[in-house]
């Protein structure tokens, strides 16, 4: 009787948990994960500078000059952003990718206490 009732403790949880992973997470609070991606429009943008066109062929040698030093600049800081981003990138998907081990991890033992519970205890 009493694993009948454990049984059933575990299949409400479960159910109630996967009720739960299909709502819409409500608002984020402290410290909270957010559930969702971010909608495109609050992902930063470049705040790099483009340079304007280029002075053409009449243009001096210095106002030349200058304009290829706007076009270092703007690569410079380019490459600098995606570098940022992609390390942001590499970084959640670490902390999904361990999200998800933690969760298998944790439905093994589960899994495990509900074959206990059914069968008793495995012979070692």
């Amino acid at each position: 009787m009493t694993s009948i009732r454990l049984l059933s403790a575990l299949f409400v949880t479960l159910g109630a948990a996967s009720a739960l992973a299909q709502t819409p997470a409500p608002a984020a609070s402290a410290g909270a994960a957010p559930a969702a991606a971010p909608a495109a429009s609050a992902l930063p943008a470049s705040s790099c500078v483009k340079p304007g066109h280029y002075p053409g062929k009449k243009a001096s040698d210095v106002r030349k000059e200058a304009w290829m030093n706007e076009m270092r600049a703007w690569g410079t800081c380019t490459t600098a952003f995606v570098s940022e981003m992609r390390a942001q990138i590499e970084a959640r998907q670490k902390l999904a990718n361990s999200t998800v081990e933690d969760y298998n991890a944790n439905l093994k033992v589960l899994q495990e206490e509900q074959r206990e519970a059914e069968q008793g205890p495995a012979p070692k």
